[in-house]
């Protein structure tokens, strides 16, 4: 093993979204070791580097499941954007119908029919109080937010509409995810991994949903989460199944991995 990469929600953080006190002691060893680890994650980045233990060394951060890689000293490694073009079709309010919206930009994150719900996901947010007019040149990614019968009538709207222009894909069953072509935590990854100069094949990756699912495919020593989203299963059919987040699965299965030297 010669490098841990982890999404955070449903995998790395507990019930409470936080790194438990297991977990925590556990990534100080491997990374006293010198195994270096990297998030991955459709969070944004500033989210990440608050979620993130202060007293731990910081990390590379893969966001917008991809569209932004950020290196350890925050320096910015690589960015993908939607163009505004894409935004426009993207927020037509047709489109949007009744579901909770989330626009990612650099600085911030901006929501519209903004409730509870999607808050608890995406902190604070500015509400677009014109989805019509609104115009941005700085988007990483849109997430709708809504039941998953809302969700595969926008999916199935936006694959017709713009088919390859665009990658789709869910970090819950209530989040659909859309980011530039090409765009998605594997691909980030890859970038990652080789400016640091790592194997793909030494990286234990950890994951639980179908957003993770090329990143776990390109990571020599994948791992499901036993929480993690049915489809995800049965798209990684090999790929071992450890335990649960609100059960610190992943600090348990990285001791096991030191203690073997893997």
């Amino acid at each position: 093993m010669q490098f841990i990469v982890s999404d955070l929600d449903g995998t790395l953080l507990d019930a409470d979204s936080r790194v438990a006190p297991e977990t925590h002691a556990v990534l100080r060893q491997a990374m006293a070791r010198g195994i270096p680890m990297a998030i991955a994650t459709g969070r944004h980045e500033r989210q990440v580097r608050q979620l993130w233990p202060k007293d731990l060394p910081p990390v590379p951060v893969i966001s917008a499941n991809g569209a932004r890689v950020h290196l350890a000293d925050g320096s910015l490694l690589f960015q993908s954007h939607l163009s505004p073009d894409l935004l426009k079709r993207l927020l037509r309010p047709e489109r949007v119908r009744d579901t909770e919206l989330g626009v990612y930009r650099d600085d911030c994150i901006m929501a519209y029919h903004s409730k509870r719900e999607f808050s608890h996901y995406t902190g604070q947010v500015e509400e677009i109080a014109d989805l019509e007019r609104f115009c941005a040149d700085d988007v990483s990614k849109v997430i709708y937010c809504g039941t998953p019968e809302q969700l595969k009538e926008v999916e199935l709207d936006i694959a017709r509409d713009l088919g390859d222009e665009v990658s789709m894909t869910y970090s819950h069953v209530c989040y659909l995810e859309v980011m530039a072509p090409g765009v998605h935590k594997g691909s980030a990854l890859a970038m990652l991994l080789k400016h640091l100069g790592v194997d793909a094949a030494g990286c234990a990756a950890f994951g639980d949903n179908l957003n993770d699912a090329e990143m776990l495919q390109l990571a020599g020593l994948p791992h499901v989460m036993a929480n993690a989203h049915p489809e995800l299963k049965r798209r990684l059919p090999d790929v071992p199944v450890i335990g649960r987040h609100d059960e610190a699965a992943v600090a348990r299965q990285l001791v096991t991995m030191l203690n073997q030297k893997v």
